[in-house]
């Protein structure tokens, strides 16, 4: 049947990340900076930020823990003495508009509208350092936030998708029991495998087509006009078969 409610990841899902360019997004923090050491070069912020990475954002899928970019940031400036003034939340989205460039993934916009008119709830769960203002910030670019209950981030829950901590809550925050969710995601090892072990319809999102070495995927679509088909208006018996790869 119809789900009634529908959460989806954000990245490789919703849009689609182009490019990060960490030097970029350091560059424009240094220059937020209220003080920073004679010493200290971008150079010198850069190679912190590698060794911060290395031992810390490095293993977050390991132990399926987030640290939020603010925890970063502080781990890397604080150690260089640099001191900033403006509030972290501005720095957080300044950091990303310098740094990072995306695009819509085609027809995103017009699905999340359909399933609006079909009356279904819809919300993100994303993993990523970032806060919830960030990452509601970027879908809005591309009207992607018009119809959606919540933008859900790891950052804000501490957890990383595929702990089923995050689903559970993501679906209490809908107010939808999870059998009765469809996850839309595009990994197979934390959209996918987290969707299952919380009970939900694990959508494998494969616009690239690329072959599939799990035997649990309910559903596999090649894009978001494939999405609507599957998903149909409320009451259609039109949902995921058994398997489909």
């Amino acid at each position: 049947m119809t789900p009634k409610g529908l959460l989806f990841d954000y990245g490789g899902t919703l849009v689609e990340e182009l490019s990060v360019d960490v030097r970029a997004g350091n560059e424009w923090l240094l220059s937020r900076a209220s003080y920073r050491p004679p010493h200290v070069t971008l150079d010198h912020v850069l190679q912190r930020a590698t060794r911060v990475a290395r031992e810390v954002s490095a293993r977050r899928d390991e132990v399926q823990l987030e640290t939020p970019w603010s925890t970063l940031t502080r781990l890397i400036h604080d150690s260089l003495g640099v001191r900033f003034e403006t509030p972290m939340p501005e720095l957080e989205l300044g950091f990303w508009n310098a740094s990072v460039r995306t695009q819509a993934m085609p027809g995103a916009r017009e699905a999340l509208e359909q399933f609006h008119r079909w009356g279904l709830l819809l919300a993100v769960v994303s993993n990523t350092g970032f806060g919830e203002p960030v990452i509601r910030h970027e879908l809005a670019r591309y009207g992607l936030t018009d119809h959606l209950a919540f933008v859900m981030v790891s950052s804000d829950y501490s957890v990383r998708k595929p702990n089923v901590l995050l689903y559970e809550t993501a679906a209490a925050r809908l107010n939808v029991k999870a059998g009765d969710i469809w996850f839309v995601g595009d990994r197979l090892d934390t959209d996918v495998t987290g969707a299952k072990a919380a009970g939900m319809t694990a959508v494998w999102f494969n616009p690239q087509g690329r072959a599939n070495p799990l035997s649990d995927v309910d559903l596999a679509v090649s894009g978001w006009a494939d999405l609507v088909g599957h998903v149909g208006p409320p009451g259609a018996v039109n949902g995921p078969p058994e398997q489909s790869y």
